[in-house]
């Protein structure tokens, strides 16, 4: 007999999402995932010089600016047929990479492990070392991932000008 689960909304996830498993034998056979959050970029920007998008996505977020101010970038690439030089898709890149590897222990760190600490897991044989290492703050772990993901951010900086919410992509169309 296949049992479904509904996990609504999955927690820590940048809008919600609508998590749908079935599982036959403890197995799982099927899923699905649904993202119900509209975040409104679209809405925001109608009407709007197309470059505004430089500058409204990446502030949209705090954790992953560069992402979004990427998208827009290339988004105004293709439609203009802009022939990026190079050191401008070397120095994109870098700082798309820079902020996906400061994001990992941030989110893992301050998202996801805090999780792990929750009380509903106090009769887990591994809780009193999830709460050693991820309790906020405090924990052993926690401390160290945090301080570690402001590394990538001093190069992110570097090239942006500033973290979070820079624009420096922007240069390409000047």
């Amino acid at each position: 007999m296949i049992k479904t689960l509904d996990i609504s909304p999955l927690g820590r996830v940048e809008g919600d999402l609508d998590v749908r498993v079935d599982i036959d034998d403890g197995q799982v056979v099927n899923a699905w995932t649904h993202a119900e959050l509209f975040r409104g970029f679209e809405v925001i920007l109608r009407g709007k010089d197309p470059q505004a998008g430089l500058i409204v996505t990446p502030r949209v977020c705090g954790i992953c600016g560069a992402s979004h101010l990427t998208s827009a970038a290339w988004a105004l690439d293709t439609a203009w047929k802009t022939e990026v030089p190079r050191n401008a898709i070397l120095a994109r890149n870098i700082g798309q990479i820079v902020e996906t590897i400061q994001s990992i222990p941030r989110y893992f760190y301050g998202l996801f492990a805090i999780d792990l600490i929750n009380k509903k897991y106090r009769h887990s044989h591994f809780y009193q070392e999830a709460c050693r290492r991820f309790a906020p703050f405090t924990g052993k772990s926690y401390e160290i991932g945090i301080t570690i993901s402001g590394k990538p951010v001093e190069i992110y900086a570097l090239f942006g000008g500033q973290w979070p919410h820079s624009s420096y992509m922007a240069e390409s169309f000047i």
